[in-house]
């Protein structure tokens, strides 16, 4: 006999239904429990993400001001600083660098450094690419730069390698320094020692030779009343009077530029009319042969100085003859005048240059130009420049001569007078 099939009541629906309401509900807490919890976590991680990211940024903002202190830093020195990475393209070039040689960083940046060595840029120094990265320490070096194809600049040119960890390069760093100043410096500093050594012997020379010549003077005096009767040989004795009065003429000169008679007369001047004065003393030179031109290039303003109107007149006129000669046939002799400024922090100066398209000075004649006694001039005597010299050196001047194809030119600068001091000065 078969079993009997249970028959579903309705009550058994409903507990089925029941649990089923139960098992959802238990699941629905446990996914609302879920949710709560992941929300918790959520808001967890950005907090966490928010703190990461502030510090990301601080982290940023600090590096970048780093970043911008150290370019600062590198745009305020005084010091050239080319940096060329291992293939040799330029990546930075300063402010420094740009003053020095002429170079816009916006302009060279990204190209290679060959541009610094075309048309010798930098004289006397082999620069490739395969030494300057072959270079495992400072290379330094004393040479002259080519700026911008006007000006000859003396500079202290470094190069060192730039190593990152296990002495990989990556790169080089070329630090330059206008040491053109200095060098001048150094020059006057050694002239000034050479013209004293010289002057001591000189006076010394200059006393022993005149004992002697008022003898000879007094002699040949005597010998010329008593030859009136013969013209010959009292032309003669004239001669030797001359003689004597020449070599005491020129002795007179030395010991004036050894020891002036009286100190520089010094007072507030406009530089200009002592330029102006002179170019009329030597316009009659100028006349006779029209083929040489003086052109004046002023500064727009007064430029006033404290000076002996005299003393730099015969300066002026002195090298304003010289540049006359040295122009036999024809040229072009052009004065001007500016007020410039080298460095930071340091006074405003004036400078007038003499550049002239004479022919030109050889470096071993211009190192001994301001020599006394020292000539190229078949009839001089050597002692124009000594005594050009020595006034400027009484005004605390200083004086510098470059020479190539193109001309002479002759740079004097001298302290002006700053405007409180003319002021008090003429109030």
């Amino acid at each position: 006999m078969n079993d009997p099939i249970p028959i579903k009541t309705e009550t058994d629906e409903i507990n089925l239904l029941t649990q089923a309401i139960y098992s959802f509900n238990d699941a629905a807490i446990k996914i609302e429990q879920q949710y709560h919890a992941l929300e918790n976590r959520v808001k967890e991680l950005d907090i966490e993400l928010k703190d990461k990211n502030d510090s990301l940024k601080k982290n940023l903002k600090e590096k970048e001001e780093v970043k911008n202190f150290l370019n600062n830093i590198l745009e305020s020195i005084t010091t050239g600083v080319i940096v060329i990475d291992p293939d040799g393209y330029i990546t930075t070039l300063n402010q420094a660098a740009e003053k020095i040689t002429g170079f816009i960083s916006e302009k060279v940046k990204g190209k290679h450094f060959n541009i610094l060595l075309d048309s010798g840029f930098i004289q006397d120094i082999d620069l490739n690419l395969n030494r300057i990265n072959a270079l495992n320490e400072t290379l330094e070096v004393e040479t002259e730069l080519n700026k911008n194809d006007e000006e000859i600049i003396n500079i202290n040119l470094s190069i060192a390698p730039v190593l990152k960890s296990g002495n990989v390069s990556e790169g080089v760093v070329l630090t330059m320094q206008d040491i053109t100043r200095m060098k001048r410096w150094e020059q006057e500093a050694s002239r000034s020692d050479r013209l004293q050594a010289m002057g001591e012997m000189a006076v010394k020379i200059a006393h022993e030779v005149r004992n002697p010549l008022g003898s000879i003077k007094l002699f040949a005096d005597l010998l010329n009343k008593e030859l009136q009767s013969s013209e010959e040989l009292k032309e003669l004795s004239e001669h030797i009077s001359s003689g004597v009065e020449s070599i005491n003429n020129i002795i007179s000169n030395l010991l004036l530029f050894i020891k002036p008679q009286q100190a520089p007369d010094l007072k507030i001047i406009d530089i200009h009319d002592v330029l102006d004065g002179s170019i009329f003393f030597s316009g009659h030179l100028v006349k006779h042969d029209n083929s040489i031109k003086i052109e004046t290039k002023y500064y727009a303003k007064p430029v006033m100085v404290r000076g002996d109107t005299e003393l730099l007149k015969q300066v002026a006129l002195n090298l304003i003859l010289n540049a006359i000669q040295a122009m036999p046939n024809s040229g072009k002799l052009i004065i001007s005048t500016d007020i410039v400024k080298r460095n930071e922090g340091e006074k405003e100066i004036a400078e007038i240059r003499f550049v002239n398209t004479g022919t030109s000075i050889a470096k071993e004649i211009i190192a001994k130009i301001f020599d006394p006694f020292f000539t190229t001039k078949k009839n001089g005597t050597g002692l124009g420049l000594a005594i050009v010299h020595n006034i400027l050196k009484a005004h605390d001047a200083g004086i510098y001569i470059t020479s190539s194809e193109e001309g002479t030119e002759c740079i004097i600068s001298i302290p002006i007078v700053e405007n409180e001091e003319f002021c008090s000065n003429n109030s």
